[in-house]
């Protein structure tokens, strides 16, 4: 099966829209692509690990899951899947390169089953594009490499001090072992092409060395896209695709060395995903990355994760949350959206802990039927979440913390942050609200709020204080709060919020002896509700 990831017509219709996308009121018109990466196999595995210690699951048993599952994706308009079958140097088929098996996979292979084969078949049966996917430098369990591959067991040399259970791309046999397993890969199997997961761990190098080695991990992209030329040769067929999963700003992916400006204007790459580590940010900054694929064949793919932030383990993304952040990647030109960790909307069926009831397979994947249309998105309703995704480091090193804070011990006792809407709110048929939570206010003290420089009139202002805070059943813990909710939908004046970047600025007018030094403004949302 020849690539349909760059055959595809997007082109023709990506400006299919009556309207300036850039000035308001349509996102450009035209179905999106909807990728569906399986990180550790998650759509297929967790359904017979789980089931492990109840049953003896045959290998005929396990292949009809598998196939199920591509049945699944293909209902719902999945394009491509990408499975992961390279982790730590361990592999999900079988390998001379790699021999060590990903644990997932040793009972299927055990009953013999090939599942890279079984799953590969399916899609081209169902008409997804199947896409190899590659944990580039994953450190589960950090620096024990009792889990880890045979290459890494017997290279403890080559391992990564500040990144501990990585392996350092900057030594030239790294980079071979791993482009021996790619040509071993397309040589047995007929893959549509492949992903390199740069998320799973994302340091290739010593921490802060990124910059300087970044010509090497771009020779090593380059040597990538000459085996897959070479094999789309053989095989006599178009070109297969490449693509890479890198952290959801330049200025990250240059840290970490992705030279992914030069890998796009070379042509070495066929798309790219910007995306968190862990969680859905609708403020991703994509429009870097759209104007880099301007006048070439590369696509932008921004992530959706079902986590929202660190610290609010039980609660998941809705379609409502999916559709604003969608709506946000489609208003800057993305091409489509790839899922990542989807499984932990039915995660119930791997481990108690995790938080998605297991019933929720596959009907959580229905989330995705409509993210392929901005038309559906624009007839319901879209809820932005706008949370500091990270309070400590992320993986990729940098602090994501977006809180407004607000010292009673300074002079100034202002703060502001911004916020992407791709929403026009003087569009009759919708009605919007903002509220965030603002924590260590007392119930004597007040806020000022401005939405783009306008102050925010008092009666368009409900205000209520919690004494209880927040539990963790309810997301992240928090200690007593001011909750405001704003009504964005102003009778008198024009309203405050504009189509395009935000800036919300909030200003302590009126203090008193708190709880403590510091007034924090978090958990920004907007609501909007399509009343037709």
């Amino acid at each position: 099966m020849c690539s349909r990831l760059i055959v595809t017509l997007l082109i023709a219709t990506w400006w299919g829209g009556n309207l300036n996308w850039a000035t308001g009121a349509e996102v450009p018109g035209g179905e999106r692509r909807i990728l569906y990466n399986s990180d550790g196999g998650e759509a297929f595995a967790d359904f017979w690990t789980a089931a492990a210690p109840l049953e003896k699951i045959d290998g005929a048993r396990m292949k009809t899951i598998m196939e199920s599952s591509v049945d699944e994706m293909a209902k719902i308009g999945v394009d491509t899947l990408a499975t992961c079958v390279w982790d730590r140097f361990q592999t999900m088929a079988p390998s001379q390169v790699c021999p060590d098996p990903m644990q997932k996979y040793v009972a299927p292979r055990e009953a013999g089953l090939d599942p890279l084969e079984t799953i590969i078949g399916r899609c081209h049966q169902r008409g997804i594009e199947f896409l190899a996917c590659l944990r580039m430098n994953d450190r589960h369990r950090g620096g024990d490499v009792a889990n880890k591959g045979r290459f890494i067991r017997e290279n403890p040399q080559w391992l990564l001090e500040g990144a501990p259970g990585g392996m350092d791309y900057a030594q030239p046999k790294v980079r071979e072992q791993v482009l021996q397993f790619i040509e071993e890969l397309l040589d047995k199997y007929e893959v549509d092409g492949l992903e390199f997961d740069y998320m799973r761990w994302c340091h290739m190098f010593e921490p802060g060395e990124g910059s300087q080695h970044a010509n090497v991990l771009t020779d090593f992209v380059d040597k990538t896209r000459q085996l897959l030329t070479k094999t789309a040769q053989r095989r006599k067929c178009g070109r297969l695709v490449l693509g890479v999963r890198v952290p959801q700003t330049l200025r990250e992916c240059d840290h970490l060395g992705f030279e992914v400006a030069t890998w796009i204007k070379k042509g070495l790459i066929d798309y790219v995903v910007p995306t968190d580590f862990f969680y859905t940010d609708p403020n991703t900054s994509i429009k870097d990355f759209v104007k880099l694929a301007q006048g070439t064949a590369c696509k932008i793919y921004p992530a959706i994760h079902p986590m929202i932030c660190e610290g609010n383990r039980p609660g998941l993304n809705n379609p409502a949350n999916y559709r604003a952040v969608a709506r946000n990647f489609y208003a800057v030109g993305a091409d489509g959206i790839e899922t990542y960790n989807y499984q932990y909307h039915w995660a119930g069926n791997h481990a108690a802990g995790y938080p998605g009831p297991a019933y929720m397979w596959p009907a959580a994947l229905g989330y995705l039927r409509e993210l392929r249309n901005p038309k559906l998105i624009a007839q319901r309703d879209r809820h932005y979440r706008f949370y500091q995704i990270w309070e400590r480091k992320s993986p990729v090193g940098v602090v994501k913390d977006q809180r407004i804070k607000l010292n009673r011990g300074q002079s100034d006792l202002r703060d502001r942050r911004h916020f992407y809407l791709a929403e026009n709110l003087s569009d009759p048929s919708l009605r919007a609200t903002l509220q965030f939570k603002a924590l260590g206010l007392t119930k004597k003290e007040a806020l000022e709020i401005q939405l783009n420089g306008i102050k925010v009139p008092s009666r368009y202002i409900i205000r209520k204080f919690d004494e209880d805070g927040q539990n963790e059943w309810q997301g992240r813990p928090l200690e007593a709060f001011c909750w405001y909710t704003i009504d964005l939908n102003w009778k008198s004046i024009d309203g405050p919020i504009v189509y395009g970047d935000n800036e919300i600025r909030v200003q302590l007018t009126s203090s008193a002896a708190g709880r403590g030094a510091l007034v924090e403004v978090c958990e920004l949302e907007v609501y909007v509700y399509v009343r037709s």
